[in-house]
């Protein structure tokens, strides 16, 4: 019996992706168009039609997450057969508030695994569905994205949101010319996250290289690319997630956090250490000569 369902998700775009399977086994136990979600609206219009979307920053939402609920909300809410609410440590007030409004089954799904426990995020959720009697089969939610006709540049997206797990400088320029050696110039992706001051240093190593630098790009935009792209190498990163899961060939360098909880899941994916991506930049790429002449690589945004 299907049982229509609010998912409800507050991650980064990382976290988000990595949910996607235990999306995908939602949607098959909600039924055709049973699946909603609140969560980021971009994000989420990547796999379900923007009716089926509801911002989680929107004024009309706030009251599910005061102690004196919204009760205009309960109509809307009391639809749903079941909400599931994605999140590390789940707000006792909006779970309070979900069944209140009577929701049949409110569902907490925890988004990485206990501490001290080894086990992939993606199958932390898996499990806990499996758990709460959500069985069988069922693939990861599937992107709603036309294909590119034609293969696109090779990507290189070295930034992250956590400053600790993004690449340095002096490694995006020798990567940018490995993969031009092989896969003509790269193009080089920076977003919200890059502040001017990396955004800079990034440019000054890509001269020379004849990379092009596209900053923060629309998410619908970035995916083409990315599922466009004939290779991508980037860190620990929301992008690398998403190009991962759009089945992109991936070199995704790995640190400080652990590959074994955090890696992006997709067909073509391989993960290695950072000293070992910088060996491979050495290895292959070229090296920036001291005092050599060439033009910068100038961010640009899309218009």
């Amino acid at each position: 019996m299907s049982v229509p369902t609010l998912a409800l998700h507050f991650g980064a775009l990382g976290d988000f992706v990595l949910s996607w399977p235990a999306l995908g086994r939602l949607a098959e136990a909600a039924g055709p168009e049973g699946l909603s979600l609140v969560g980021q609206p971009a994000w989420g219009r990547l796999l379900l039609p923007a009716a089926r979307v509801r911002d989680r920053e929107s004024a009309a939402l706030v009251g599910m997450f005061v102690p004196q609920p919204d009760p205009r909300l309960d109509p809307w809410l009391a639809g749903f057969g079941r909400a599931v609410v994605f999140a590390r440590r789940p707000d006792p007030v909006l779970l309070a508030h979900l069944a209140r409004a009577g929701v049949d089954q409110v569902w907490a799904i925890p988004t990485q695994p206990q501490p001290g426990m080894i086990q992939h995020a993606s199958q932390v959720q898996l499990a806990a569905l499996l758990e709460l009697g959500l069985t069988g089969d069922a693939p990861p939610l599937a992107p709603r994205l036309v294909r590119p006709a034609r293969v696109g540049p090779a990507i290189l997206a070295p930034g992250s949101g956590g400053k600790a797990k993004r690449l340095a400088p002096e490694l995006v320029g020798g990567l940018a010319r490995r993969l031009a050696e092989r896969h003509g110039a790269a193009l080089v992706v920076l977003g919200p996250a890059e502040e001017p001051a990396y955004r800079q240093a990034v440019a000054a190593e890509l001269a020379g290289s004849g990379a092009e630098v596209l900053a923060d790009l629309e998410i619908g935009e970035l995916a083409r690319a990315l599922a466009a792209a004939p290779f991508y190498i980037g860190p620990d990163s929301g992008v690398s997630h998403l190009a991962a899961a759009l089945g992109a060939p991936c070199l995704v360098g790995f640190g400080p956090s652990d590959p074994r909880v955090w890696a992006p899941r997709g067909p073509r994916v391989r993960v290695v250490g950072m000293a070992k991506l910088a060996e491979m930049a050495r290895r292959h790429g070229r090296t920036r000569v001291e005092g050599e002449v060439g033009p910068s690589a100038k961010p640009r945004a899309l218009p």
